[in-house]
């Protein structure tokens, strides 16, 4: 009688606080669908530069060494046919210390292991710098991206373990959805925050921090918090010469906290990068990376980039930062309602259409329509482009588009035509065609945007609702596709949780009840039960997954969101819909 094997899956993850959990998480999913798991998570001091010198197995420690040696190396003799390599918390890098394209190496073997029937899924959040995954999936990977909550960005169904050790997941790796807004918030996200700090703390052992995590082992010592001495503070930045060996964001963020500033610059200790972060509890700053547009081989999260040097022991590291530093702190653009305004660069025409946004009024009862919801926005057009292979000129108009589509909300404070503050909301698609007309004859954007890509961005801006037919240019057609996915995206708890004055959800609610405002509350119940939506991209197929804790009231949104994607049929490729559960846990923290 023959025996039927047990499935096999190795599973490599991250090793920051965030990986760590994420990992832990994943194997306790695979182990509940009964495969055999092999785990690797462990940090390594990485060394060599060409694929001949770096050793077999570097760990997956840094993402770079991880794809171009060990996951190259590692023995997959043992999986078969239907077996899975799963990847967590590590994002396909752009190449900097090694002499060769780790992606490459690592898509060309993506290819082979999946032409042996070999599951490969690579599983990250979508707000990382999104590079090669469009390359993976032509290679055969299964690519799942985290939309929403951080705490969700792991193999498997949430359950209360993940929810738990998630959410201190989220928060070691700064996610600003995690931020308490109501008060019977504050006092579990304190709790969470100290048990984030001992996960950050116990990294240095990580074998045994895995360990406890997959024990449930709750029971942290109490510490002291660490003492920081003095840091030196130029305005709005805190500036670190020389970071500690383990220090690096983390560090960052205790300065900022300490100084009370909204960015910090560092030099990692052997001077060949500097570190730049936005302070991740002040959510009204633009994210850095699109203030840091002139260095192109930044990488890494958009609120806490990387920007390579290309060597180590770099002279050039402190006037680097020095001028990070000096861009960081200069004097903010003016608004839109300035007139004679001439902007000088792609981060200039960004801050200032950020600033704009700061001051359109938005009606209470809406979810946010302001800055949040547009920069939400256009770390969604990064993902999507990638994923469709978008060439760097394309990407670009549909950066553009989503930074634009909706600053016809603010047509009052132009003379364009609006009659009323609700008029131009209900139109702000046309208001939006019409201010840019007017700042393109100001030449607001001259040397930023081209006339002939100004007149696309528009038309992409206009019928980017789902009220209006899609452009019949092929290729405008595409690009209008992705700009309306990226804004039908923005569906989560995390775009309900107060609104563009600062109300609290809970604040807004009790008002439209006041005010018999139904419609409105729909709205905020149906986004605030969806705490994420996961995008599954399998070869020519793509699965929303939306993770809700009531069905029935997210149910008015999702409708609204099949409808949204129902005119698209003909230009993406077949979608589904998959719905599932978000347990409600007991206890004083969850």
């Amino acid at each position: 009688m023959n025996q039927i094997k047990q499935p096999q899956a190795i599973l490599f993850g991250g090793t920051d606080g965030h990986g760590a959990t994420m990992t832990v998480i994943s194997e306790k999913a695979l182990q509940r669908e009964g495969y055999c798991v092999r785990t690797i998570c462990e940090k390594l001091k990485e060394t060599g530069r060409s694929i001949a010198d770096i050793p077999k197995y570097c760990g997956t420690g840094k993402p770079e060494y991880f794809w171009g040696s060990t996951f190259l190396h590692w023995d997959y003799s043992e999986l078969g046919e239907g077996d899975l390599i799963i990847v967590v918390d590590l994002p396909l890098p752009l190449q900097d210390q090694l002499d060769f394209s780790a992606a490459d190496k690592a898509i060309e073997k993506i290819k082979q292991l999946c032409e042996r029937g070999i599951r490969v899924m690579l599983i990250d959040h979508h707000k990382r710098v999104i590079t090669h995954y469009d390359r993976a999936l032509k290679a055969g990977a299964e690519v799942v991206f985290s939309i929403g909550g951080e705490q969700f960005c792991h193999y498997g169904d949430p359950d209360c373990f993940s929810l738990f050790w998630g959410s201190i997941g989220a928060i070691c790796d700064r996610d600003p959805s995690m931020i308490p807004v109501e008060e019977e918030e504050i006092s579990p996200f304190e709790r969470l925050e100290e048990y984030a700090s001992w996960v950050d703390r116990e990294k240095s052992t990580l074998s045994q921090l895995l360990q406890r995590i997959r024990r449930d082992d709750c029971d942290i010592p109490v510490f002291d918090k660490r003492e920081i001495g003095e840091i030196p503070k130029d305005k709005k930045v805190s500036f670190i010469k020389k970071l500690e060996e383990n220090g690096g964001f983390k560090q960052l963020e205790a300065a900022c906290e300490k100084n009370n500033t909204p960015y910090g610059v560092g030099i990692v200790p052997d001077g060949s990068a500097v570190l730049v972060i936005n302070y991740w509890k002040n959510e009204s700053l633009i994210p850095v990376a699109l203030r840091l547009q002139k260095y192109p081989k930044r990488y890494g999260h958009d609120r806490a980039p990387v920007i390579p040097l290309g060597s180590t022991g770099c002279d050039n590291a402190e006037v680097l930062a020095n001028e990070i530093i000096n861009l960081l702190n200069s004097d903010a653009i003016p608004s839109g309602a300035v007139q004679g305004v001439r902007l000088s660069s792609d981060p200039d025409a960004i801050e200032y259409v950020a600033q704009l946004f700061r001051e359109i009024p938005i009606a209470y009862y809406l979810t946010r329509h302001g800055w949040n919801h547009v920069e939400t926005v256009m770390a969604n057009t990064q993902l999507l482009g990638s994923i469709s292979n978008l060439g760097e000129n394309d990407q670009q108009l549909l950066n553009w588009s989503a930074l634009l589509h909706d600053i016809g909300n603010g047509a009052m404070n132009y003379n364009v035509g609006a009659e009323s503050e609700h008029e131009a909301r209900e139109n702000h698609h046309i208001y939006t065609v019409r201010i840019l007309e007017k700042w393109c004859k100001e030449g607001l954007f001259e040397g930023i945007i081209a006339d002939e890509d100004l007149t696309t961005i528009s038309e992409l801006c206009e019928k980017h609702r789902k009220r209006a037919a899609p452009p019949e240019d092929p290729r405008k057609k595409q690009l209008c596709a992705l700009l309306r996915i990226a804004d039908a995206l923005d569906k989560t708890k995390s775009r309900a949780r107060r609104n563009d004055e600062g109300m609290t959800a809970s604040q807004v609610i009790e008002e439209c009840r006041r005010q018999n405002n139904l419609e409105s509350i729909r709205h905020w119940e149906g986004q605030m039960a969806i705490e994420s939506i996961r995008l599954h991209l399998i070869s020519e197929h793509i699965i929303f997954e939306f993770l809700v804790t009531d069905r029935e009231k997210a149910k008015f949104i999702i409708n609204d969101f099949k409808e949204e994607l129902a005119p698209l049929d003909t230009i993406i490729p077949p979608w589904e819909i998959r719905i599932t559960d978000v347990p409600r846990c007991e206890g004083d923290i969850l």
